[in-house]
């Protein structure tokens, strides 16, 4: 076999044979190694909260179903930033759960 078929994930920004992560057999039979690769990836790269379960998504504002309109817990209209900020905050939950 060659290494490109024993060794197919590489994590992005990375050269480091700790961050090489082996394709996981069929059988199963490399799953410690695979495991521990795994998981030392994603810690490194400080993704751990979102492998555990322990990453929160953000929760978009409510919208009032009579206006239409968004709407903070206190019940009073969030600003054009707060929305901004909360959609990115959203988009970058996403996109941090999606790499592991």
């Amino acid at each position: 076999m060659s290494p490109a078929s024993t060794m197919d994930t590489t994590l992005p920004s990375s050269n480091s044979a700790l961050f090489n992560i082996p394709k996981l057999a069929e059988d199963g039979t490399n799953w410690i190694t695979y495991k521990e690769r795994m998981l030392t990836a994603i810690g490194a790269r400080g993704l751990m909260r979102y492998a555990d379960g322990r990453a929160k998504k953000p929760v978009p504002f409510a919208v009032d179903p009579t206006t239409g309109q968004a709407t903070k817990a206190d019940g009073t209209a969030p600003t054009q930033t707060e929305i901004d900020e909360q959609d990115e905050k959203i988009d970058e939950f996403y996109q941090k759960d999606s790499l592991v």
